[in-house]
């Protein structure tokens, strides 16, 4: 399958890469794991290697890899520990935006900081009352002079508590939709009134910081508007479909990880005196699984090169995020299973693996939400 999306340029990229990953994520990869910690110079230490910049021109101090590349390189750390993927993904996510829709001064001042690792990145978008239906967010934005005032409040927020950077999605305007009515603002840490709480743990993802953002009176200049006011949802959407890609990318890599344990354990352990590889009802598992894993992989990929042919992806992004996601489960699932005993223990990664990807038919948009918005594509 690689064939019909990697060029040769990627599969030497791939070959650093995992140089890279084996010396500096795969030797810590299990104790991230138990410590519940994420290593924040090793995601910096990615940043300055071109890991997080592959979507950002060169001139911002990007690789400018393109989005093939980006999606290999999820796979490639998520295989190992996908925590330290979902840390990395808002800083892919905001660069992104910061690209497409900043002005040249926001550019110089953040995006490179970005590009390079030396700045982590947080996305705002989810509140209390406004989960799958982001038009209904209260957090709000006054203009007060030459700044913005931003008052209410985040919950879910990856990175809340590590992030520099935070781009925060408020109301501008009550008086229209609130499709025309919203904005997005880059929000400093440290800024006075801004307000950090971690008052939860995770099933899985271990490591990674999730919680609560509070925003009391937070004045922003007004140069921290990011694109146009009024346009937050629109630039919401389109970042929502390289979220969706990054995603699957995240499950595939899972998946692909539960596969290769499964194929090695399934060789080794042995039962009725041979492996139980020989037993035609694991052979029908690992049939199944990898027959799933392609097709996860395939609809990732087909979506990753009809966005870099500027071809609108949503429907594609979309039943990439639901199929992968999906997959990645049931992969993981079979993965313990066919370890038994062993399996649901922390001895193997087997157990890490099924509970990280539940995490993904709910996070960047849940299984249900990616199905309407197929459907509503469909029937268009």
């Amino acid at each position: 399958m690689n064939d019909l999306f990697f060029s040769e340029k990627h599969y030497n990229l791939r070959e650093d890469v995992r140089k890279l990953l084996m010396k500096e994520l795969e030797p810590i990869k299990n104790q991230i794991n138990k410590n519940n910690k994420i290593p924040i110079a090793l995601i910096k230490k990615l940043g300055k290697n071109g890991l997080i910049g592959p979507l950002i021109p060169e001139k911002y101090s990007g690789s400018d890899l393109g989005l093939i590349a980006h999606c290999m390189i999820t796979e490639e750390i998520s295989k190992i520990n996908v925590a330290i993927s979902v840390t990395r993904t808002p800083c892919i996510l905001n660069g992104y935006l910061l690209n497409r829709y900043g002005n040249d001064f926001q550019k110089e001042k953040f995006l490179k900081k970005v590009a390079t690792g030396e700045k982590m990145c947080s996305i705002c978008v989810t509140e209390e009352e406004a989960g799958s239906n982001v038009a209904g967010i209260k957090t709000s934005a006054s203009k007060v002079g030459q700044n913005y005032v931003l008052n209410g409040s985040k919950k879910f927020i990856t990175n809340a508590g590590i992030a520099d950077y935070y781009f925060v999605w408020c109301i501008t305007s009550k008086k229209v939709n609130p499709r025309n009515g919203m904005s997005v603002f880059l929000v400093e840490k440290d800024t006075p009134g801004l307000h950090i709480e971690n008052p939860y743990e995770l099933m899985g993802i271990n490591g990674l910081y999730n919680g609560i953002i509070r925003l009391e009176n937070v004045e922003v200049p007004e140069h921290n508007l990011i694109g146009e006011k009024g346009m937050g949802f629109q630039s919401l959407m389109n970042t929502f479909n390289i979220e969706r890609l990054t995603l699957s990318c995240e499950c595939n890599g899972l998946s692909m990880a539960a596969l290769e344990d499964s194929k090695r354990y399934a060789k080794s352990r042995i039962q009725f005196d041979k492996p139980i590889s020989t037993f035609q009802i694991i052979k029908l598992k690992i049939a199944e699984m990898a027959t799933k894993l392609q097709a996860a992989r395939l609809l990732t990929y087909n979506a990753a090169k009809l966005a870099e042919m500027n071809k609108n992806i949503i429907k594609e992004a979309s039943m990439a995020k639901a199929f992968s996601s999906k997959t990645a489960v049931e992969i993981t699932s079979e993965a313990v299973q066919i370890h038994g005993g062993i399996g649901y223990t922390d001895v193997h990664s087997v157990e890490r693996y099924m509970r990280d990807a539940k995490f993904f038919m709910i996070g960047g948009g849940t299984s249900e939400i990616q199905n309407l918005v197929i459907a509503r594509e469909e029937l268009k």
